[in-house]
């Protein structure tokens, strides 16, 4: 399924004889992407939804994805699985895992800091947003041209600095009112992380923080396949979670 800039490849992988589970068998959810449609990456062979083997456990065997791959609902991400109860015919049963939105991977830094260079991007946007986990900590960004020298204003002392946890968190920068100056030229950005967590960052057209980027089965407040809307889809959630 297409999730943002990816393919998402949610691969139910078979382990091992059934006979030796009492017939049932033993699937989990193991997480690929692609960035092509063809050629697919599996470098976590971690199960990402997994089985459940004690005893009055729903999930005890054979978990396997919903069509759709998940839902974007917020901040958050909803992937519904299968899982069968018992070792023999049991039940089955329907389930929600919840993940953080671009929570599949993060690069982290301790209280020592720690800093993230990217390749050379060229966007036609104009707000950098981040997503991050910067509670007790802090993020700030600066934007190199080709050749790795800062672009002014765009620096790290003009930085406002992101202290929050949050998945739709806008970059600024004081002396500029957005990024237009350097849009459509090849520039890198540099992150400076203190004690948090950084998810993921893209450039939007607006202030909505709209990522642009394909957004799964869908979810509450998008009007179509992709991201147009940014935080109006966090308010939507919000609404219907409170009429619940």
């Amino acid at each position: 399924v297409a999730y943002e800039s990816l393919l998402l490849g949610l691969f139910a992988i078979w382990q091992g004889d059934p006979a030796a589970r009492g017939n049932q068998k033993r699937n989990e959810i193991l997480l690929g992407y692609s960035r092509d449609g063809f050629h697919w990456h599996r470098p976590d062979r971690r199960p990402f939804i997994g089985i459940d083997e004690s005893d009055e456990a729903w999930n005890w065997g054979n978990v396997q994805s919903a069509g759709g791959g998940c839902l974007v609902v917020g901040d958050k991400l909803c992937f519904y699985h299968s899982g069968w109860r018992d070792r023999a015919t049991g039940p089955i049963s329907t389930g929600a895992a919840l993940l953080r939105r671009d929570g599949f991977a993060s690069m982290d830094a301790d209280r020592n800091g720690g800093t993230l260079t990217t390749r050379r991007v060229r966007f036609s946007g104009k707000r950098l947003f981040v997503n991050a986990n910067v509670q007790g900590g802090e993020l700030v960004a600066e934007v190199l041209d080709a050749s790795g020298r800062v672009i002014a204003p765009f620096t790290r002392a003009n930085c406002v600095p992101v202290t929050a946890d949050a998945t739709l968190a806008p970059v600024t920068w004081s002396g500029a009112a957005d990024l237009a100056a350097v849009a459509g030229k090849p520039v890198r950005f540099r992150f400076h992380l203190e004690s948090g967590s950084l998810y993921a960052f893209w450039v939007s057209e607006d202030a909505s923080g709209a990522s642009g980027g394909y957004i799964a089965a869908g979810g509450p407040g998008f009007s179509g396949p992709t991201d147009t809307v940014g935080a109006a889809a966090l308010d939507a959630a919000d609404a219907m979670s409170t009429k619940r």
